[in-house]
């Protein structure tokens, strides 16, 4: 039951992170955050990849890409960022 609770209270805090991370990079860099937490279900629709951090709430989609906001989101404490060519994916760690 404790290996739960501490799980629990880590993605809680990780998705609280990743949210006020996510707000800053925006009001920062005007972008836009298109894609945060998915169910696995949404995760498979939109072609992720089995495993992702985005099923967990870690890792985040901005648009538009460009070399600012993959330099805001690693001032902000992402070590993965990811020009995926029309959106920036930024991570916790790499999945």
């Amino acid at each position: 039951m404790k290996t739960i609770i501490t799980a629990i209270i880590g993605v809680v805090i990780a998705i609280t992170l990743v949210a006020l991370y996510t707000r800053y990079l925006g009001g920062k860099t005007g972008a836009t955050v298109t894609s945060w937490w998915r169910t696995p279900w949404r995760n498979a629709e939109v072609g992720g990849r089995g495993g992702s951090l985005h099923v967990l709430g870690w890792a985040v989609d901005l648009v538009p890409a460009s070399p600012d906001i993959e330099e805001a989101a690693r001032a902000v404490g992402f070590p993965v960022v990811v020009n995926e060519g029309n959106h920036i994916h930024a991570a916790w760690w790499q999945s």
